[in-house]
């Protein structure tokens, strides 16, 4: 029996980023480079073959639609590495526009630039399709053009960024964490990425303090 996308990511840093999601696709591609922006600055996603595995893991795209995207990346090694490549520049200049808003800062134009080129360079690759609440932009699961692969990811973070949801962006409150969430609950509380890593870390931490200072 062939392994799944989730299958093989299970264990691994990269899948990482399905324990605990951000409530969009953008914000769980954001969150996958976190090692990229912490001390230890290791990338999770250290390849074209990584990046095409995480899209399936996440749901961004079929099974059938990831495997035509491999055989390309395959026939075309070098525009393989250029497409992750673009991918990474894209997920980092996402993850400052929204980092800014959680900081109420205004967004680098550069980054804005960024994620507006790849939304509109992954254009013809999108397809309206029904959906449970109407219709919603979905992408052509028939293209083998690698620059497909990015489509979701761009529609994605278009939505988040033009809808009243952005106004519940939050960044864990843990400091040293830079993973980004929606906070969906009603009195919109949630301060962490995961109770169980960062909160407990963060009481763990505000215990110690309080002994301390009762020392």
């Amino acid at each position: 029996m062939r392994q799944t996308a989730l299958d093989r990511l299970r264990g691994k840093p990269l899948g990482e980023t399905f324990r605990c999601p951000g409530g969009a696709l953008c914000l769980d591609f954001c969150n996958s480079g976190q090692g990229a922006r912490n001390r230890n600055k290791e990338e999770w996603l250290t390849g074209f073959a990584d990046l095409i595995d995480w899209l399936e893991a996440a749901g961004a795209i079929e099974g059938a639609h990831a495997a035509r995207l491999r055989a390309e990346g395959a026939k075309s090694p070098e525009a393989a590495q250029e497409l992750w490549l673009r991918a990474l520049r894209f997920r980092d200049a996402l993850a400052r526009v929204f980092l800014a808003k959680t900081e109420a800062r205004s967004a680098d134009e550069a980054d804005l630039r960024t994620v507006e080129a790849e939304y509109a360079r992954s254009a013809s690759f999108a397809r309206l399709a029904p959906s449970a609440d109407g219709f919603a932009w979905g992408v052509d699961a028939k293209a083998a053009a690698l620059d497909a692969a990015l489509r979701p990811l761009a529609n994605s973070a278009v939505e988040l960024l033009t809808s009243s949801r952005l106004a519940r962006l939050r960044r864990c409150g843990n400091e040293t964490c830079y993973w980004l969430f929606v906070d969906e609950t009603r009195n919109c509380s949630r301060r962490w990425c995961e109770m169980a890593s960062c909160g407990n870390l963060m009481k763990v931490r505000r215990h110690r303090a309080k002994q301390h200072r009762n020392a």
